[in-house]
C-alpha cells in the first residue's frame, strides 16, 4: 500500500508542475477561437451594414430610371398639351403635367434621402472596418504564433510528466478514475494531512479518519472539500508540524 501512496503523490507532484502547461495547452486555442468568434460577429455587423447601403444604391438606381421615363412622360405631355383643342384638353393636359411635376419632385426627394442614408451608413461603418482590419491582422499574427509556441509547450509537458504513465499503473483504476475526474474540479487535488487538518482546505478531519488516513491502509479523501489525503507516515517520509512545512500540493 505505500508503493501506491508513493505513487499517487508522485502522480499528483506531476500534475501540478504540469498544471500551468496544460492551461496554457488548453488557452492558446480558446483564445484564438475566440477571436475567431469577435471577428466573424464583426464581420456580420459590416455585411450587414453594407447590404443596407447596396439596397440603397439598387433603390437610387431605380429612382433614376423612373425619374427619366416619367421626364419622357412630362416632355409628351407638354406636346400633348400645346396640341389641345379646347379649354377642356388644355386643362386636362395641365393637370397631368402637374401630375407628372410632383411625382418627378417625389422620386427626387426619395432619391436625395436614400442618398444620405448611404452617407450616414458610410460614416457610421468607418470605425467598424478599421477594427475590422485590426482585429484580422491579430488574428492572422497570433494564429502563427500559436504554432511554435503549442509545440513548445507539448515538448515542455513531455519532459515534465516522463513517469506519469508509471504511477498512474499502480495506483487502483476507480481511484485514479475518480482523482482525474476531481483534478479537473479542484486544485491541488492531493493535499497533506498534517496535525489533523486538511493542509487544502484547512478544516479540521475527524479524528479516527486522521488515524487511519496515518496508517495509510487505504485512499481516503477530506470530508469538507473532498480532496484525497496523505500523511507523510503512510510514505515512509519524516513528519514535520506546520512551522516547518511548505505549500501542499497544488
Amino acid at each position: 500500500m505505500q508503493d501506491q501512496l508513493k505513487a499517487f503523490v508522485k502522480l499528483a507532484e506531476i500534475d501540478r508542475a504540469a498544471r500551468h502547461l496544460e492551461e496554457q495547452l488548453e488557452g492558446i486555442p480558446a483564445e484564438l477561437e475566440e477571436r475567431r468568434l469577435a471577428v466573424s460577429a464583426l464581420e456580420q455587423l459590416v455585411l450587414g451594414q453594407k447590404r443596407e447601403m447596396d439596397d440603397a444604391a439598387a433603390l437610387i438606381s431605380a429612382q433614376d430610371e423612373d425619374i427619366k421615363q416619367r421626364a419622357d412622360m412630362l416632355s409628351r405631355s407638354k406636346q400633348k398639351g400645346a396640341k389641345a383643342r379646347n379649354m377642356r384638353e388644355a386643362e386636362a393636359a395641365e393637370r397631368e403635367l402637374d401630375a407628372i411635376r410632383r411625382s418627378i419632385k417625389d422620386g427626387e426627394a426619395e432619391k436625395e434621402r436614400l442618398e444620405g442614408v448611404i452617407a450616414q451608413i458610410r460614416e457610421v461603418l468607418a470605425e467598424p472596418l478599421r477594427e475590422l482590419e485590426e482585429q484580422k491582422r491579430e488574428l492572422v499574427e497570433a494564429e502563427a504564433a500559436s504554432g511554435p509556441r503549442l509545440e513548445t509547450l507539448r515538448a515542455e509537458r513531455e519532459v515534465i510528466t516522463a513517469g506519469r504513465r508509471e504511477a498512474a499503473a499502480l495506483i487502483p483504476k476507480p481511484i485514479f478514475r475518480r482523482y482525474e475526474r476531481l483534478r479537473t474540479q479542484i486544485h491541488p487535488t492531493l493535499a497533506e494531512a498534517r496535525d489533523g487538518v486538511c493542509t487544502g482546505c484547512r478544516m479540521q478531519i475527524a479524528p479516527q479518519l486522521y488515524n487511519q488516513i496515518i496508517r495509510g491502509d487505504d485512499f481516503y479523501q477530506c470530508q469538507a472539500c473532498n480532496r484525497f489525503l496523505y500523511h507523510r507516515r503512510a510514505i515512509g517520509e519524516e513528519e514535520v508540524t506546520d512551522e516547518g512545512a511548505g505549500a501542499p500540493l497544488e
